[in-house]
């Protein structure tokens, strides 16, 4: 991997991380009240219930942990550079 292709990852990785930081709020309420549809709804359907607590939790998760929103960003970075191609 070349040094230009890593060094765009990493500001990617670093815009992301405070990109997330700053909606932190706005993931914890949506988080929320994701659960709270996926806690009514297992009792009707236990898929869609199920379906709708995993982004709950996840989101619960990244506005409640700094390692999550890292590993998250890192993720996020690392993807969106997969099929980048090198110009040099």
């Amino acid at each position: 991997m070349s040094n230009r292709r890593r060094l765009a990852r990493e500001r990617l990785e670093i815009y992301l991380v405070h990109l997330i930081l700053m909606y932190r709020r706005i993931t914890l309420i949506v988080g929320l009240l994701l659960l709270a549809y996926g806690v009514t709804t297992i009792f009707v359907n236990r898929i869609a219930g199920f379906a709708a607590l995993f982004p709950a939790i996840f989101l619960l998760l990244v506005s409640n942990s700094y390692n999550a929103v890292v590993y998250t960003a890192r993720f996020g970075a690392w993807i969106a550079t997969l099929w980048r191609n090198d110009v040099e």
